[in-house]
């Protein structure tokens, strides 16, 4: 299976800004012929896609890093950034205004496809001002309820650290009584920021930074798959799993990974999609819950056809 094109152009940046990062002045031409694309892409990828950084060389040939800014960002830096910015043209206004204005990390995202909250601008706006002050919000929040008729909102009074924007969905992590929170921004309703600041804990920034998962405090400790042998290669070439960890390739080829501090419910969609070809060992309880939905969805579909 290739790559789709973004993920190309991810994969394209992450290796210039790595180049630019640890020194190396690029001549376009030879970047060019590295990556097998024209020259024309190559100075937009500088011109538009990679406009924030601070260049003491900016072309028409030639491009590198103020000596100040060499050695600056780490490799989640560089991994958030090239995602981000491989994908900015599908973005919407608000995304991209936000990315064109800061890499910091009060605002992640992991990747790549986007909700467009153009609506919510100014809640976006205020939140993340809230964010970089250490100041408190408190809102109302609707959960999504399988019960439809369930609407009932709770007010919450919340630390905020991160704006996180997750397949596509934006979320508020915060902290609140030493627990982390995740909440789905777009249920967030009546927000309010208050003058009063809190302290910012570096231990709940490492941690959030940190994990793939959503469901703070709510995780389990590992969740451990076997990926068969035919399509091992799709889980080798990335991390397509949550806090995905190879612990080891058997002699048949088969792989055997480790989701660690992640929530079933983050797993279990990943296997399914996968199916016949990968199963969760440990555990049982997971596989055998997964089971047991699959079961059911088979006889409703048997039935279904039955009463046709």
């Amino acid at each position: 299976m290739g790559l789709k094109k973004h993920e190309k152009l991810a994969y394209r940046l992450s290796d210039i800004i790595v180049r630019l990062n640890s020194g190396e002045r690029l001549d376009i031409f030879e970047l060019a012929g590295t990556y097998q694309v024209s020259t024309r892409t190559l100075k937009r990828d500088f011109k538009d896609r990679l406009t924030i950084l601070d260049f003491s060389e900016a072309g028409p040939q030639f491009y590198r890093l103020d000596a100040k800014k060499i050695g600056y960002l780490d490799i989640t830096d560089i991994k958030r950034f090239a995602n981000f910015a491989s994908v900015q043209d599908l973005l919407p206004k608000i995304d991209r205004q936000f990315f064109q204005e800061q890499l910091n990390q009060s605002i992640l995202v992991k990747g790549f496809a986007y909700e467009n909250i153009s609506a919510r601008t100014d809640d976006f706006k205020a939140i993340n001002q809230a964010i970089t002050n250490c100041q408190y919000i408190e809102f109302d929040y609707c959960k999504v309820s399988e019960n439809a008729t369930d609407s009932t909102s709770k007010h919450h009074y919340l630390e905020p650290y991160h704006l996180l924007n997750k397949n596509g969905i934006w979320y508020v992590v915060g902290c609140r009584h030493g627990q982390t929170r995740t909440f789905c921004f777009t249920q967030i309703t009546n927000l309010q920021v208050n003058t009063e600041t809190f302290t910012c804990s570096e231990d709940i920034k490492v941690k959030i930074l940190g994990t793939d998962s959503l469901f703070f405090g709510n995780q389990i400790s590992e969740i451990v798959l076997q990926v068969d042998a035919k399509v091992a290669g799709y889980f080798e070439r990335r991390d397509l799993l949550p806090n995905q960890k190879l612990v080891r390739k058997l002699d048949n080829g088969d792989l055997l990974l480790a989701c660690r501090d992640v929530h079933p419910r983050e797993v279990v969609p990943i296997v399914q999609y996968w199916i016949p070809h990968i199963r969760v060992i440990s555990p049982s309880e997971v596989q055998g819950q997964m089971e047991g939905v699959l079961k059911e969805y088979l006889e409703n579909i048997q039935h279904y056809y039955q009463t046709l």
